[in-house]
């Protein structure tokens, strides 16, 4: 690694598993300082002591991304640790599978606090510490449901498009501050979950990696090299853009 992200400080939501997890390992190779933070402590655990494994510097505040005041603790916690903060990755979401007739207002609330609102809370947190300080970088993981939807997942989906006109509106309004904010539409990803769900389908990971652009699946650090890269000052002229990281070309009804 070329260490572009020296001196930096870094918050990763959902960076116990998945995405998150492989791009906390990238930010902390390239050099970065990381405030990380999970929903289940034992997750976080282990990131953290993989990056301290390899001599770089990491620190978990697990909570709930859903709650306000735990998404302040966390950018709090960056900017007491490091005296700033550069970059935020909005990671952390969930999606819960039901055709939009049959989706409860409990089902459609849950997601929205976990999907999107933790996304606005992490923004309007970091947003006085960027500007304070002259500038940084935003980067949410969004989806390509939120581009084109996607069957059985229209609560997933619509909060997830709402996620990529937030990042395009917070990229124009606060360009002259020197934030830029950005998002990432990862295509199938084996992740975990992702390999678990598709275990029980026709034809299983390789089949669904079709539908992909590129067609097979990406790999979590694949995604995670796009995400350092907006993250970096090698994007230093890239904001408000989507980047369709193997975009899923196609969404069909299930077999």
């Amino acid at each position: 690694m070329d260490g572009r992200l020296a001196g930096k400080a870094a918050v990763i939501t959902g960076a116990g598993s998945g995405i998150g997890r492989a791009t906390a390992l990238r930010f902390a190779a390239e050099g970065a300082a990381l405030v990380l933070g999970d929903l289940r402590p034992e997750r976080s655990a282990r990131t953290v002591a993989d990056i301290r494994a390899q001599g770089g510097d990491a620190v978990a505040v697990d909570g709930d991304v859903a709650e306000d005041a735990y998404v302040r603790e966390l950018i709090g916690a960056a900017v007491e640790r490091h005296g700033r903060l550069d970059i935020l990755h909005n990671n952390a979401a969930f999606s819960i599978s039901g055709r939009v007739g049959d989706i409860t207002d409990e089902d459609w609330r849950t997601q929205q606090r976990v999907v999107l609102d933790s996304v606005f809370y992490g923004i309007r947190a970091a947003l006085p510490h960027m500007i304070g300080q002259g500038g940084g970088s935003i980067v949410t993981t969004a989806s390509g449901a939120g581009i084109g939807g996607e069957y059985g997942l229209g609560a997933y989906a619509a909060h997830k498009a709402a996620v990529i006109n937030l990042t395009q509106t917070v990229a124009m309004e606060y360009a002259e501050e020197g934030i830029r904010c950005n998002a990432v539409t990862p295509g199938p990803t084996a992740t975990e979950p992702m390999l678990r769900w598709l275990a029980d389908m026709p034809g299983g990971a390789e089949e669904f990696g079709r539908s992909a652009l590129l067609r097979r699946m990406s790999t979590p650090d694949e995604v995670a090299a796009v995400i350092a890269w907006l993250a970096s000052d090698d994007a230093a002229l890239v904001s408000g853009v989507v980047v369709q990281a193997n975009y899923r070309v196609a969404s069909r009804r299930p077999e």
